[in-house]
This record gives C-alpha cells, sequence and structure tokens, in this order.
C-alpha cells in the first residue's frame, strides 16, 4: 500500500538521475543498443501524492496522437482535443481503464479522469495508425525521456522506492524494475534496461478485430 507523505522541504527532498538502455534485434538476430531512446516513462513508487488540479491535453493533431506518450498522476484529468480537419475517435481496452470517447468531429475535446495507476494503450477507432501510451503514475516523480534516454526525478521524499520504467514496444515484461536508495537533499543515480520487442504499433480497433477501410478515415 502506498503511504501518503505530506511535502517536505527542499532540503529535505533527494534526486533521482539517470539512463534508459534499450536492447533491439540487429538484422543477423543478436541484440544492439537502440540509439533513439525516447518516450520511456520512468517514475517512482511507494508513496502518493495529490494530483495537479490542471489537465493535461493530448491533441489529436496530422491524424498522430500529441504527445504519444505522456505519464499522469492518479486522479489527473486528461483532455482529448481533436485539432484536425476530420473525425477522431478515443478510446482504449486496457485492463488499467477502459473507455470509448465515439466520433469527435473537429474541434470538440473529450475529458476522462484518470484514478487507477496503470499503462493505458490508446487508439483512434478511425485511423488506425494513431497509437498513443498514458502511464497513470502515483506520485509526481516521473519523466519521459528523450532520444538520449536520460532522466531527472526531482523533490523525491528520503527513503528507498521503487524506479520503473515503461515502453510500449517491450512486451517482454512491461516494465523494468529497480530500486534506489534516497538520501536527505542527496542525489542518486540509476540505470535500467529494457528490450525493444516489438517493431511495430499494430493492434485490433475497439471491437478487438482488424481495421477495414472507412469512408470517415480521411
Amino acid at each position: 500500500m502506498w503511504l501518503l507523505v505530506a511535502p517536505l522541504a527542499a532540503a529535505q527532498q533527494g534526486t533521482v538521475r539517470g539512463e534508459v538502455r534499450i536492447t533491439v534485434r540487429g538484422p543477423d538476430g543478436r541484440p544492439v543498443p537502440k540509439a533513439d531512446r525516447s518516450g520511456v516513462v520512468v517514475y517512482l513508487t511507494g508513496y502518493t501524492d495529490t494530483p495537479p488540479a490542471a489537465e493535461v491535453n493530448m491533441a489529436q493533431r496530422n491524424k498522430a496522437f500529441q504527445p504519444s506518450v505522456m505519464a499522469v498522476v492518479a486522479g489527473q484529468k486528461v483532455r482529448f482535443s481533436n485539432n484536425d480537419v476530420v473525425v477522431h475517435n478515443v478510446f482504449s481496452r486496457s485492463r488499467a481503464r477502459k473507455f470509448d470517447a465515439g466520433k469527435n468531429r473537429p474541434g470538440e475535446d473529450y475529458t476522462e479522469t484518470f484514478k487507477k495507476t496503470g499503462i493505458i494503450d490508446v487508439y483512434c477507432d478511425i485511423h488506425e495508425q494513431m497509437v498513443a501510451t498514458l502511464v497513470v503514475v502515483p506520485n509526481r516523480a516521473f519523466a519521459v525521456t528523450g532520444p538520449d534516454g536520460r532522466f531527472v526525478l526531482k523533490g523525491v521524499p528520503p527513503g528507498t522506492h521503487p524506479l520503473f520504467a515503461v515502453h510500449r514496444r517491450d512486451e517482454s515484461s512491461d516494465v523494468s524494475r529497480t530500486e534506489i536508495t534516497v538520501k536527505p537533499g542527496q542525489e542518486v543515480t540509476a540505470t535500467l534496461e529494457l528490450n525493444e520487442t516489438r517493431s511495430d504499433d499494430s493492434h485490433l480497433d475497439k471491437h478487438g478485430r482488424q481495421y477495414t477501410p472507412r469512408a470517415d478515415a480521411y
């Protein structure tokens, strides 16, 4: 069970800094390091924070979710805004949160509150290429990596905490896990290892079937 931790003075808070390494299969089948290590969500557990009051936005633009990888604190709202000139949909069949926004016309929004922690795959039932990952975490100590795979988690309370990394193309174990110990006002470093076991983001539609051409997909 996570413990609710009261805000600590800045001098008592620690920092976790590190990098994520991703291995892929080369043309000969051997594992090789991946150059682009972006889109990995790194987060701590072991305590909870109150969610930010402000909602965050995952836009539908140019027939893509922007950003395509996002983390929010449990209880936070996410607004899915259709910024395109075509009709879109937002749905998820993930165990952590199932929902279906129906059809959203250009300029329309759909807002969902994510109360339960977990990994949520987000899709559009009209445009198969639209894929996003939303990770709902228990506190504000999280980051999404850029191409260099590096991350910084600030404001971490002292103690020993599980540290996780999530990458949607790693199906081997879903997450990479280690433990770190943070001392008051100090910094600790960590390295997490992931495998890219999927080469694409293929998926089924909201009915669990293969996508078929649709007149409203253009």
